[in-house]
Formats: structure tokens, C-alpha cells, sequence
């Protein structure tokens, strides 16, 4: 069990140290010596307020860049970023904004999207994204999980979605970052003054029991879930520990701020005061004229721009000198393509890798390895986690080289999802089942083989089959559908239909293609195609066989 222990210097220094404790009653509870545990002494602010752990690193900093748009060579500094965020704060607080509300941002990536996101958490309430892309099914769905109270979004966004929007009874007041529109508000003409900075102070919270942020994680049982973040689990997430090397000025984020991933690199550089760049739309060519023209340092990317690199001729035209690391998620890297891409790129000093998901928060990273990168690996636990490998029918814990579902727990592991019974997805010793099949090895290093849940992970996007399955049933041409995902080269698997039609239909693969496109983001669209059967392979309990849908693949 964990418990919060303070000390004379802690209290000094306004921190909380975290420390495992073990009780060992005689025939109840002993340590099991195939755990695997991360460092467990962290420190922690003693507020367990995320908002004010972020606000006492951000107001340390004045013209320094904190975000900069690649694309448009907009900046945003962090006296600029700080100043927003309180404003923002301020204002929504005088609005009624608190602790127990819940407050929504819909929006593409933009220099206030991140500021946006704090002045929100400044209040006491919960955050929760949406992303442009996100598709109208899974936005219908995703409001229906947090009944956002509030809603904050670009003139983008409330083109696309202004009907869906306005369809939530549950959203009593609307906000828009651009100008006024239809139903809503401009935030820029409510904010007539700046707030002092050095007088603000964040909302009070219950930092172990509050929800901060309420993230999504797509799983086998249909739409995405709500993953309730607390105020703690989001501070142990953005402890920038693992980032602290000084020649690691300038960051590039690939990804997308509705993402744990890219959430909380933001969050951990933002603690350290330096630079955050990126992009609107990420290609691989954004990505090199941004490393060439920020001199960026470290990049967060996805497997497939790694791959790329490996490949592409046009790669060396560009100057990558300044790049010296390269942290990649989602899904192992082969060997050969790390050891190709340091070949090619030779001031590359690091191809990291890491495992990690929204409930959790970043499990493993070679960043954390005592003994270097090991080819293949995903590292070595996290601080504040502790893993176990075990037998998937049996529930055995297993020890090194033992192949089995990983499971864990620790103070970083989320609240729960929203509205989801917590002995569905824990074990009788209240770890996470992950779902996800791997082993440690003799140095307690990680390596993932595969996915024991069906999930589909396409260019690092995480795909429900049944979410597809559910929109392609819908259609009126369709008696049934079921999902897998067809595995490609660097892109991991694309989404593959196989459909039973209706009696009498003659709907093509191109128009299910079509319908499924409407309501998805680029991601999820069936770039696998749509394969027509007679009858979907199911066992005895009517569950769909996407083994033997996977073997028709072949």
C-alpha cells in the first residue's frame, strides 16, 4: 500500500514525499518478488493541486517561448501564456465556474489551446477534450460520458458541430476562442483587464480524490470510455524528471492535445521552462523543416515517422544536427529500424521508446533505464508504478522471460472510468488488467509482444473495432459487421471490414467506405477495405472470432 509521509524539510520546501510502505500481516498480504516496481520515492507539491503545481513553474518564467507554431511562426511566451491562463481563470470563476462543473474544449491545435486548458483547472472544475477530428458519432458519444457544463470552442470546431452542440441539453452556456458566433460567447470581449499574476491563486481541490481531467480510451467493449485523471495522477504524469538534460531546449510535439502522450509531454516540458513546438497537420515534411528551422532537440513522434526516416532519401536534405533524441509511443519499434535510423542520422544520440496509456500514464520508458536502451525494449518501470506479468487464464504472477498479460497499480493509475463498475477491469489484488501481452527480462526491462485485447493501432491512433462495428450495423444495407486490423508495413494495421449485407442488398465497398468516413476521423477510416462474407465466425456466446477474420486476411 502507498501512504504520504512528511518531514521537517518537506514541509520547508512545501513538498510531499511518497513512499511505499509495506505491511506484512502473517497469512494476509506479503510482497510478491516477481512484482516489478519503479523509483517509489517521489516528490510531489503537498497542495496535490495541478493546476498551482504548473502555475508555480510557468510565472517563474517572463519572455522566454513557450509555444510556437511551426507552421505560421506564431509564439506564445510564458509571461504571454501564464497572463492568459489567469485571465481566463478569473473570468470563469466570476461566471460561476468551479469545483463539481465540468468544462469542455473542442478545438484545433493553436498557441491557446494549452493555456486555455489550465485557466479551466485554475477553477477547481474538470476539463475534457474534443478533438476536431474526432467524428460525430464518437462526439455524440463522448459528450453523452461527461455532460460538459460548459463549452469552449474554435469557430472551427462550431462550424462542424454546431447542431451536435446544440442538441446537448447539458451544456447551459457556450464560449468561443474567435469571435462571437451563433449561441455563444467570445472570451476575448469578457476579458477587459489583466488579472496580477502575482496574486492569483488557483481554486482549492482534493487533489487525490477530485477529477481534473476526464481524457477518452478507446477499448473492446464499444465507444471510448471516460478516464477521470485526479489532480495527483496528473501531477506524477508531468514530473519532468526524465527530461531534465539542459541541452534539451526545444521539444517537438507530432501529436495531438487530446492525448495522454502529447498531454503531458507538453506538461513536463512546460515545467521545465522550454519550448514546445509544432505543427497544424503533422507530415514528415512539417516535421524535418521544423527540426531545421526551431533546431529542435528532442521530437515526439509516432513509429511510422521513425520508419520514414529509415527509408525516406529526401530526409538527408534537411539539417538535423540539433536533433540528438527521439522518444516514440504506441507500438514497438523493430530493431533494424532503430539501428538504420541512428546509421543515417549519426548526431542522433537516443531512438527511446515508451508504454503508456491514458489510464496510466506513461508505464515504462527506456528514459528510466539504469543500464541504457536495450533493442526492442519499452524500458523499465515508471516512478510510482508496480507492474506484474501474468498467466492469462490462470492469473499466475510469472518471473522473467514468462510471457503473460501485464497488469498494474500505483498512485498514478486513474480514478476510474466514468460510470464503468472498477471490478470489470481490476483483479482481485486491484491492478489493471491492460489487456496487453508482454514480459520483463532479467535487468526488469520490458518488451511488448502483443495486443490480447482486439484494439487496432493504426500510425499510433488506438482503434475500437466495435466502434467501427457499431457505425457500419447502422447503416441500413448492413446485417452485421466485425473489424480487425490488417497490419502493414511502419503504419502498424489498418481497419478491415468484413461485412454480412441485408437480404437483397447491393451496397459496394465503396459506399460503406464512404458512410463509415462521415462519421470518423482519418485514423479510423477502413483503409484496410471492406471484405463481403456469407456469415461472421462466432463462439458459442455470440462473440465475433476476429482470429479467424484475421486468417481471411491472409
Amino acid at each position: 500500500m502507498l501512504c504520504l509521509l512528511t518531514s521537517a524539510a518537506s514541509c520547508q520546501s512545501n513538498l510531499l514525499q511518497i513512499t511505499s510502505v509495506v505491511l506484512y500481516f502473517r497469512f494476509k498480504m506479503f510482497v510478491h518478488d516477481n512484482y516489478v516496481r519503479g523509483n517509489e520515492n517521489i516528490q510531489v507539491p503537498a497542495h496535490l493541486n495541478f493546476g498551482k503545481y504548473i502555475l508555480d513553474k510557468i510565472k517563474l518564467r517572463n519572455d522566454e517561448i513557450a509555444l510556437e507554431n511551426s507552421d505560421t511562426g506564431e509564439k506564445l511566451t510564458y509571461k504571454e501564456f501564464t497572463q492568459y491562463a489567469v485571465n481566463l481563470s478569473t473570468l470563469l470563476t466570476k461566471l460561476g465556474v468551479g469545483r463539481g462543473d465540468t468544462v469542455a474544449v473542442g478545438s484545433e491545435k493553436r498557441n491557446e489551446f494549452v493555456p486555455t486548458v489550465l485557466g479551466i483547472v485554475f477553477t477547481g472544475a474538470t476539463y475534457t477534450p474534443y478533438d476536431l477530428k474526432s467524428g460525430r458519432a464518437a462526439l455524440k458519444h463522448k459528450l453523452s460520458v461527461a455532460k460538459p457544463k460548459y463549452f469552449i470552442c474554435s469557430h472551427t470546431f462550431w462550424t462542424m458541430y454546431s447542431d451536435i452542440l446544440k442538441s446537448f441539453d447539458c451544456i447551459h452556456k457556450l464560449f468561443t476562442l474567435d469571435d462571437a458566433m451563433d449561441d455563444g460567447v467570445s472570451i476575448k470581449s469578457l476579458i477587459l483587464s489583466d488579472v496580477d499574476v502575482n496574486r492569483f491563486e488557483p481554486a482549492s481541490v482534493h487533489g487525490q480524490i477530485d477529477t481534473a481531467f476526464i481524457l477518452y480510451s478507446s477499448g473492446t467493449t464499444g465507444m471510448p470510455k471516460g478516464v477521470q485523471l485526479t489532480h495527483l495522477n496528473c501531477i506524477l504524469n508531468s514530473l519532468p524528471d526524465d527530461f531534465s538534460d539542459e541541452s534539451l531546449k526545444t521539444a517537438f510535439l507530432f501529436g495531438e492535445w487530446y492525448h495522454n502522450y502529447d498531454t503531458f509531454m507538453t506538461y513536463k516540458f512546460l515545467a521545465l521552462g522550454r519550448k514546445i513546438v509544432y505543427v497544424n497537420h503533422a507530415t514528415p515534411e512539417s516535421f524535418l523543416k521544423s527540426v531545421e528551422n526551431n533546431q529542435v532537440n528532442i521530437a515526439f513522434v509516432v513509429p511510422s515517422l521513425v520508419g520514414y526516416l529509415s527509408k525516406a532519401d529526401d530526409a538527408e536534405k534537411y539539417n538535423l544536427s540539433s536533433l540528438h533524441t527521439i522518444y516514440s509511443r504506441s507500438s514497438p519499434l523493430h530493431s533494424k529500424t532503430i539501428k538504420t535510423v541512428k546509421s543515417r542520422f549519426p548526431k542522433l544520440k537516443n531512438i527511446l521508446q515508451g508504454y503508456g496509456m491514458t489510464e496510466a500514464g506513461e508505464l515504462t520508458s527506456e528514459s528510466w533505464g539504469t543500464k541504457g536502451s536495450k533493442l526492442g525494449s519499452v524500458g523499465m518501470a515508471s516512478p510510482g508504478i508496480t507492474l506484474k506479468v501474468v498467466d492469462s487464464e490462470t492469473r499466475k504472477i510469472l518471473g522473467p522471460n514468462e510471457r503473460g498479460e501485464i497488469c498494474l497499480r500505483g498512485p498514478v493509475f486513474m480514478k476510474g472510468y466514468v460510470g464503468v463498475d472498477p471490478s470489470i477491469y481490476l483483479d482481485e489484488e486491484g491492478f489493471f488488467k491492460t489487456g496487453d501481452l508482454g514480459y520483463y527480462d532479467e535487468d526488469r526491462y520490458f518488451y511488448i509482444v502483443d495486443r490480447m485485447k482486439e484494439i487496432i493501432v493504426y500510425d499510433g491512433y488506438k482503434v475500437a473495432p466495435l466502434e467501427l462495428e457499431t457505425i457500419l450495423q447502422s447503416h441500413p444495407e448492413v446485417y452485421e459487421a466485425g473489424v480487425v486490423g490488417k497490419p502493414v508495413p511502419d503504419y502498424g494495421e489498418e481497419p478491415t471490414a468484413f461485412v454480412v449485407r441485408q437480404p437483397g442488398s447491393n451496397v459496394t465497398e465503396k459506399e460503406l467506405i464512404d458512410y463509415v468516413s462521415t462519421e470518423v476521423p482519418p485514423y479510423m477510416q477502413l483503409r484496410g477495405g471492406v471484405n463481403f462474407i456469407e456469415k461472421l465466425p462466432r463462439n458459442p456466446r455470440g462473440k465475433i472470432l476476429r482470429h479467424q477474420l484475421r486468417n481471411m486476411l491472409n
